[in-house]
C-alpha cells in the first residue's frame, strides 16, 4: 500500500510541475517583453524537468525559463559581433546540469553538434534522452578532462561563480585551447552586484558570516573573492571584478573579449565572451537588443 501511495505522489508532483511549465510558457509567450525570435525559440524549447533539477525551486517555472532566456539573449548578443558568415557547428555546454540552458541551445541550433558535459551521470543521462545531444562525463580537475574536438560555441553558465582563481585561470585554460580557429566563448561570473547584495545583507550565498567577509575582503583588495561552503573544501562561491577577469583571459593565450554585460544574465551575474578571432566591427551582424524581464 505504501508503494502505491508513493507512487501516487509521484505522479501528481509530476503532472504539477508539468502544467507550472506549461503554463509559465504560455504567458511568456504572450508577453509583449518577448520579440518574436524570442518566442520562436522559446516554442521550440522542450519542457521535460527531472525531478532533480534544484534549478527548478519553489514551483516557478517561469523564472527557471525566463533564465534560459535570458542565457540565449547573450550568446545572440555574442554571436552578432562575430562576422556575418560565421556558423556555429559544434557547441559545449560546461557544466550542463539537467539542462535549464542546453534546452534552449537545442532549440537555438536544431543541426549543431552539441556535447553537454557534467559530472552527475544521472544528470547526463537525462540530457542525452531528452535533448538530444552528446554527453561527457566531466572531472573536477579540468585538465583531466579529455574532449575530442574544438567547438565554434562555448557556454559555461554559473561555474566560475564557485571556484578560486587557481581553478578559474586552469577553466579558462581549457576553454582557449578547445575553442575553434573562430570559437567563441560565453562564461558568466559573480561581480560587483553580488558583492553589494553580500554587503546590504540581501544573501548569503549559502556561505557562512566569516566566509562571506572573506569574500567581500579579497574581492575588494585583489579583485578576486572567494571562500569555501561549509566542510566542502575546493567548491563555494566567487565573486571577480572585471579587472581581474581580463588579466586572467590574457594569461591563458591570445584571444579578444568580445562582449561584458554586468549582471547580464538573469540581472545577476556578469557575462563575458571571449573570441579567436578579435571583432571587426562593421564586420558582424545586426546586433540584438537586450530587453529585461
Amino acid at each position: 500500500m505504501r508503494v502505491f501511495a508513493k507512487a501516487y505522489r509521484w505522479l501528481r508532483h509530476r503532472h504539477a510541475v508539468r502544467h507550472d511549465f506549461r503554463v509559465a510558457k504560455q504567458r511568456l509567450l504572450s508577453s509583449t517583453e518577448l520579440t518574436s525570435e524570442e518566442k520562436g525559440i522559446l516554442d521550440k524549447v522542450s519542457l521535460r524537468v527531472h525531478s532533480a533539477d534544484t534549478m527548478y525551486e519553489d514551483s516557478n517555472a517561469s523564472h527557471y525559463l525566463s533564465v534560459g532566456l535570458s542565457a540565449s539573449r547573450c550568446i545572440r548578443e555574442t554571436l552578432s559581433r562575430t562576422p556575418a558568415a560565421y556558423r556555429v557547428g559544434s557547441i559545449l555546454d560546461f557544466p550542463c546540469g539537467y539542462g535549464r540552458v542546453l534546452r534552449f541551445l537545442r532549440a537555438m541550433f536544431p543541426t549543431s553538434e552539441i556535447t553537454a558535459a557534467e559530472i552527475d551521470s544521472t544528470a547526463l543521462d537525462f540530457c542525452r534522452r531528452s535533448f538530444p545531444v552528446t554527453t561527457l562525463l566531466s572531472k573536477t580537475t579540468f585538465s583531466d578532462v579529455s574532449l575530442p574536438h574544438r567547438f565554434d560555441l562555448i557556454w559555461c553558465g554559473s561555474l566560475f561563480t564557485h571556484i578560486d582563481e587557481d581553478a578559474s585561470s586552469n577553466l579558462l585554460r581549457f576553454f582557449h585551447d578547445h575553442l575553434s580557429d573562430q570559437g567563441v566563448c560565453v562564461f558568466t561570473t559573480q561581480g560587483q552586484h553580488s558583492i553589494d547584495r553580500l554587503q546590504s545583507k540581501k544573501t548569503t550565498y549559502g556561505l557562512t558570516d566569516n566566509a562571506q567577509q572573506k569574500v567581500i575582503r579579497d574581492f575588494l583588495s585583489k579583485g578576486y573573492g572567494y571562500a569555501d561552503y561549509s566542510n566542502t573544501p575546493g567548491y563555494g562561491i566567487a565573486a571577480v571584478s572585471s579587472q581581474r577577469i581580463r588579466e586572467l583571459a590574457r594569461g591563458v593565450g591570445e584571444w579578444h573579449e568580445v562582449l561584458f554585460l554586468e549582471h547580464g544574465w538573469d540581472n545577476h551575474q556578469d557575462v563575458y565572451a571571449f573570441a579567436m578571432q578579435p571583432n571587426k566591427g562593421h564586420g558582424g551582424r545586426q546586433g540584438i537588443a537586450l530587453s529585461a524581464f
